[in-house]
């Protein structure tokens, strides 16, 4: 049984032909050669909202670049952007995996209370696209797994095992919810 949870890319350079670009592209294209979808897009706009319309999400990856970040004392606006992200996501799931896709150096600027709350730091070029994948398609397996009620989750794996019951005639493979729009719905 397929859903559409994608996993979603948030990065300004998503459609560049710069490095960065092609470097988050690579990535996507090895989640999808890993079997799951990827959503790009260049920008989150209306936090809340968008939060909102991604509660489908497989897991969160936002590309930020050095040069967002502003130097001198005060509260740093991608800083304080990416919290306000973070906060409108867990609020609405508390669980979803959050990666934070950037350079080495980037990591310096994040507060402890966001670096808390992801599930990942990738070093942009550090490691192949192929293996940054894999690692973030099995959190997000993990995460869709997990938020799975036990029943739910067993007739999941009955139906999707294509399990034939003879034990209970009429029931034969669901042909029953065929003659109905509920039942195709089902």
């Amino acid at each position: 049984m397929k859903f559409r949870f994608p996993i979603v890319i948030i990065d300004e350079d998503f459609k560049s032909e710069n490095s960065s670009g092609l470097g988050i592209r690579a990535m996507a294209q090895a989640i999808e050669n890993e079997g799951i979808e990827v959503l790009g897009v260049t920008s989150y706009g209306d936090l809340s909202l968008f939060a909102q319309q991604q509660s489908r999400a497989a897991a969160f990856v936002l590309s930020i670049d050095d040069e967002e970040f502003t130097p001198g004392p005060d509260l740093d606006p991608a800083v304080l952007n990416l919290r306000k992200f973070i906060e409108e996501v867990r609020w609405k799931n508390a669980d979803v995996p959050i990666y934070i896709y950037g350079e080495t150096k980037t990591s310096r600027h994040l507060p402890n209370d966001i670096l808390r709350e992801l599930h990942g730091f990738i070093h942009a070029f550090e490691d192949t696209p192929e293996f940054v994948a894999r690692h973030i398609v099995r959190e997000a397996k993990s995460y869709l797994e997990y938020i799975q009620p036990p029943f739910f989750k067993a007739l999941l794996d009955y139906a999707e095992d294509g399990s034939y019951s003879w034990h209970c005639p009429g029931h034969s493979g669901g042909v029953a919810f065929l003659k109905s729009p509920i039942g195709q719905m089902y």
